[in-house]
């Protein structure tokens, strides 16, 4: 059952509280009058719908929902003799099936009732920017979450296997709130058998005067220890669609994350907000198991994804070979601790189009290593916002997507009222995009994944016959930076510091394959957290090269020149800043050609026949800029193999940020570094801060040895 209270203070901020206990696919929702704007319940965060039961206790102003009862069919998009129930696939998730509610334009004020107008009053996408910190309004409102990290087993593609769950789904709950509201959500890791540290990270929050809330352990804070809990709190700075994740190690890959959504201003109108569209690769191999694949001595590559999902759901072909049952390309230490359990025809994820609509789509990629492609059928998009960023919408038949990238859509439903179409979305990953081969569908290297959409009329006990208009696209690069220009025209400052950032990778010591950045790999220490070391004055680490530390000083504004002399793409996330995106270049064509590193004598051992070797004659950038006047701006780019990209940002957030790779086997792999700025203006962190992780985190590692195998983050 699920229930929330909206409450008034003494104070001028409200906080409105929202609590989930598990009901196994229930819904709670209320009945209010939204001005035609339906809200939705996802997991953990029940507001305002077009049903529901609510009461207000005489005297009281605490509203109580009741919890509805709702019958989850046993599949997402249509029947089947399928025996895998809902709570099977996903746990108590309702995400992907028909009785997912759409979502509103904006939240509830603090009284539980609609706004007359838009929270964030006259701001538009044309004469606001959230990175400009007098942009953002005021609403005084906190909305709480509670968070419980626990072990499950879950069949999201019909292949049982061991996940990490936030609240017993999967994906995790949604996290909603206005432009300018602040959200506080409290983590309790019951992570047990075995035991595992956790921190929650906020993909693409500035975290402006909040650092320390940023969820990066051994940079913004310790991992909370095992049964122990820590309550994050920040503010809704920037708006559109993102999503939370585990930062601790690879720990997400085992679905530790959920979609947060910002609502704020729109590029363009549209109708109906159907929510997030969780794009994923999947592995059936647990993630610690994968990531010590990764850094084993056995000089494997990590193996290509099983399968692919949309928000939490895919259908694995039980006929076909899993890495989790072969010993194709797997270093012998990959295991699963599971019997080769595996359900046909699981069900899909599916959507309702109505007829003539615009439907609004926030597409996200959530997953580990995989470029997602993704199209719907018989329709074209129009792309509105890339990351937290509004553009000048431009139409497109594609989306391409590195893992943290996201792309909010808008599509018309004018195909007929009683038709259905799929949305597919296929994965090239490094196969493809890193020159390793040519991709498959039967190997895995290439690997294809459904959702229905469903208009009023249509059948719903069939599924989508329609065949997609842009197969065989194996791109693995972004919308070119001519089309996507923000819709709030902002040019980079003059004068810039620059930084050569070269991406590279070796063989260790021990016979294992690390990356490199400027020569030097990275690995975190969960017990020292750089942030207060900076602030208390300390920005060189001479004894610890391997934090990969790079202190900026007062330097306002600062270009990362990134040279990518790698086999693979790379998309590299900024902590706490939107970024320029200056110029990208590919990387040469036919594939890279270069010596591989000391001691390597080709490919990596199980790499596809015709693989390129390790180390590339990377292109460089030569200074030029695209739309100088407006460049794109995002949180994450894709670093082409062989070739380059330079980005810019602002100092204007003095702290410890981290920059890395958003492939979890990259990573793991130490494909990492921190940037320090303006050390001397750090402030505020609240007394006892460091304490409110450290301490327990100290405590259960002075008992316990903690098995970190990879960079950490």
């Amino acid at each position: 059952m699920e229930s929330t209270s909206v409450t008034e203070s003494s104070e001028a901020t409200t906080t409105i509280t929202i609590t989930a206990t598990l009901c196994s696919a229930t819904s709670a929702v209320l009945n209010s009058t939204s001005l035609s704007l339906t809200q939705s319940t996802i997991g953990a965060a029940p507001y305002p719908s077009s049903a529901g039961n609510s009461s207000t206790s005489a005297g009281s102003s605490t509203t109580v929902v009741t919890a509805l009862s709702s019958t989850i069919p046993a599949y997402g998009s249509v029947p089947s003799m399928n025996p895998l129930k809902n709570e099977q696939q996903v746990g108590d998730s309702i995400l992907g099936t028909l009785q997912q509610p759409t979502f509103p334009k904006w939240l509830n004020n603090s009284d539980g009732q609609p706004y007359l107008t838009a929270p964030w009053g006259d701001r538009t996408t044309q004469n606001s920017d959230a990175t400009i910190e007098a942009n953002v309004p005021t609403t005084n409102v906190t909305r709480k979450y509670d968070f419980t990290i626990s072990r499950s087993q879950i069949s999201p593609d019909g292949v049982l296997r061991d996940v990490i769950l936030v609240n017993g789904q999967f994906p995790g709950p949604a996290i909603e709130a206005n432009w300018g509201d602040w959200i506080e959500v409290s983590i309790q890791n019951n992570i047990t058998l075995p035991e595992e540290g956790t921190a929650m990270h906020w993909h693409g929050m500035l975290q402006r005067g909040s650092q320390w809330e940023d969820g990066t352990p051994s940079v913004s804070q310790c991992p909370i220890a095992p049964g122990h809990s820590y309550t994050y709190r920040f503010r809704a700075e920037v708006f559109g669609s993102s999503f939370y994740h585990a930062h601790y190690s690879a720990q997400y890959t085992a679905g530790v994350l959920g979609p947060m959504m910002v609502y704020g201003p729109w590029q363009s109108d549209y109708d109906v907000d159907l929510g997030p569209v969780i794009l994923s690769d999947w592995n059936h191999i647990p993630y610690f198991s994968m990531v010590d694949n990764v850094v084993s001595p056995d000089g494997t590559i990590p193996p290509l994804s099983d399968a692919g999902l949309i928000n939490g759901r895919g259908r694995f072909n039980c006929s076909n070979p899993s890495y989790s049952n072969s010993t194709d390309w797997l270093g012998s230490n990959l295991s699963s601790n599971l019997t080769w359990t595996c359900v046909d025809d699981a069900p899909l994820t599916s959507f309702s189009f109505q007829n003539s609509k615009t439907h609004r789509m926030r597409l996200m990629n959530t997953g580990a290593d995989g470029v997602q492609k993704f199209s719907i059928d018989g329709h074209i998009m129009t792309v509105i916002a890339t990351d937290y960023v509004p553009v000048t919408p431009y139409t497109t038949d594609i989306v391409t997507l590195g893992v943290g990238q996201r792309t909010d859509i808008i599509v018309t439903a004018d195909q007929g009222a009683s038709s259905s179409w799929w949305m597919r979305t296929s994965m090239p990953g490094q196969a493809s995009c890193g020159g390793l081969g040519v991709p498959s569908t039967t190997d895995g290297s290439y690997p294809e994944v459904l959702a229905a959409i469903f208009y009023d009329a249509a059948d719903r006990t069939l599924e989508p016959t329609s065949e997609s208009s842009v197969a065989g696209d194996t791109s693995c690069s972004n919308q070119p930076l001519e089309i996507t220009q923000p819709a709030y025209a902002i040019a980079p400052s003059a004068n810039p510091y620059y930084q050569t950032v070269i991406l590279g990778i070796t063989l260790n010591s021990t016979g294992s394959f690390t990356f490199l950045i400027n020569n030097q790999t990275y690995r975190a220490n969960f017990n020292e957290p750089l942030l207060f070391s900076a602030a208390n004055g300390t920005t060189s680490f001479p004894d610890n090269p391997e934090w990969n530390v790079y202190d900026f000083g007062a330097n306002s504004t600062i270009v990362l020149n990134i040279t990518n002399e790698t086999p693979f793409y790379h998309p590299f996330h900024l902590h706490g800043h939107t970024f320029f995106v200056l110029d990208i270049g590919e990387g040469s064509a036919p594939p890279p050609t270069g010596g591989p590193p000391p001691g390597v004598t080709g490919p990596p051992t199980g790499a596809p026949p015709g693989a390129a070797p390790l180390v590339v004659n990377a292109t460089v950038w030569d200074g030029s800029i695209v739309n100088p006047s407006n460049p794109m701006r995002r949180d994450v780019q894709m670093v082409p193999a062989g070739g380059y990209a330079a980005i810019q940002f602002e100092a204007d957030s003095p702290g410890t940020w981290p920059f890395h790779c958003h492939s979890a086997w990259h990573i793991s792999g130490g494909l990492g570094m921190n940037l320090i700025t303006r050390a001397s203006e750090i402030e505020g962190i609240p007394a006892g801060k460091r304490e409110s992780t450290c301490d327990a985190w100290d405590a259960y590692t002075s008992r316990n040895v903690v098995d970190q195998i990879d960079s950490g983050s």
